[in-house]
């Protein structure tokens, strides 16, 4: 139990580096993947509800320390999509192609979420220019990178916690 939190932590922060790091030279239509949010899918995917849960608000506390202009929005939004992605858990397919839509689906989510918080309660109602420029490429970019990324968190995840849900993907 102490090892799957410690290495979840720790692959927080490694996919945290990244984004903020070698992604920010990486950009794509001006938009970097959101690894975090990869890493909140990927828990609530493999390990359920609670799992997603609890690595959305610490992977969201991390982005409200860093980026937020009010803690606990990043967090909130995290923690709403790690708990609603834990529904897909038990879902064994081969195709590893339902969870990077169940990716891409959850960053359109965060994205729509971030606006009406962010944007729309401000009295911005660009919400088009807003969803063609930031939301879907950066779900497209998201998406794209969530092949490698959810490979990495299920091979993590069998040598930390062997004989657990990943060992069925």
């Amino acid at each position: 139990m102490i090892k799957k939190w410690v290495s979840t932590i720790l692959f927080m922060l490694f996919c945290y580096l990244l984004q903020t790091t070698l992604f920010k030279h990486l950009q794509l239509a001006g938009v970097v993947p959101n690894l975090l949010l990869i890493l909140t899918v990927s828990a609530s995917y493999v390990r359920g509800q609670k799992d997603g849960l609890i690595t959305g608000f610490l992977c969201g506390l991390l982005s409200d320390m860093v980026f937020g202009n009010i803690i606990g929005l990043y967090a909130l939004l995290y923690m709403i999509i790690g708990y609603v992605t834990g529904y897909t858990y038990n879902v064994y397919l081969r195709n590893h192609f339902f969870i990077l839509l169940i990716i891409g689906i959850s960053d359109l989510l965060y994205g729509f979420m971030y606006y009406v918080f962010e944007f729309l309660t401000r009295g911005r109602f660009s919400i088009l220019y807003y969803l063609r420029h930031i939301i879907l490429p950066e779900a497209v970019y998201t998406m794209l990178i969530a092949v490698v990324f959810f490979k990495l968190f299920l091979l993590l995840n069998r040598l930390v916690v062997p004989g657990d849900v990943g060992e069925a993907l």
